[in-house]
């Protein structure tokens, strides 16, 4: 009954935060005569989303003080890495490129994808270690939600729980 209560507590902040930003999307785009080209709108809708996301991961961790001085470096690692994955997917898809430049352009999203990956899981492991199991096995399930390569995610968490430590450059 408590996870489930606290399970949806979490659910209806991220909620609340995404509708709000919503609004706040709304607002501004109201306020200036320019009207946010689709991009731009697809941009802050995935950020508001990432940060509900965010909010309710953390929220649900329950961290302690010195467990949220070690929760900054994995969010900032997660926003960075979702960032550069939205301007590589717009890059992507641009109207300008034949189909040969589109294959390079998603190669090196591809490349810059793992790149960004490894440094999320090296800005996780001291949060990760510093948790008890029943919130390692949490970190894990909401974890994997903030990543596109939601299964590497999980098994490079599930290999510092294993004890197996660097091994998430050797397996691809």
């Amino acid at each position: 009954m408590k996870r489930t209560l606290l399970g949806t507590l979490a659910a209806a902040a991220a909620a609340a935060a995404l509708s709000a930003s919503g609004f706040a999307i709304t607002a501004v785009a109201a306020q200036s005569d320019q009207q946010p080209t689709h991009a731009e709108l697809v941009q802050r809708w995935a950020e508001a989303a990432l940060d509900a996301q965010l909010k309710g991961m953390k929220t649900s961790l329950r961290l302690s003080a010195d467990q949220e001085k070690l929760w900054g470096p994995f969010e900032s690692a997660v926003k960075d890495g979702a960032k550069a994955r939205l301007v590589a997917l717009q890059k992507e898809q641009g109207d300008s490129l034949s189909p040969m430049d589109r294959l390079n352009a998603t190669a090196d999203r591809l490349a810059e994808s793992t790149a960004n990956l490894n440094k999320i899981v090296e800005a996780a492991k001291p949060l990760y270690e510093s948790l008890d199991d029943a919130r390692k096995h949490k970190f894990i399930t909401l974890g994997r939600m903030l990543v596109p390569e939601r299964g590497r995610f999980a098994k490079e968490m599930r290999h510092l729980r294993m004890g197996e430590g660097d091994q998430h450059g050797a397996e691809q």
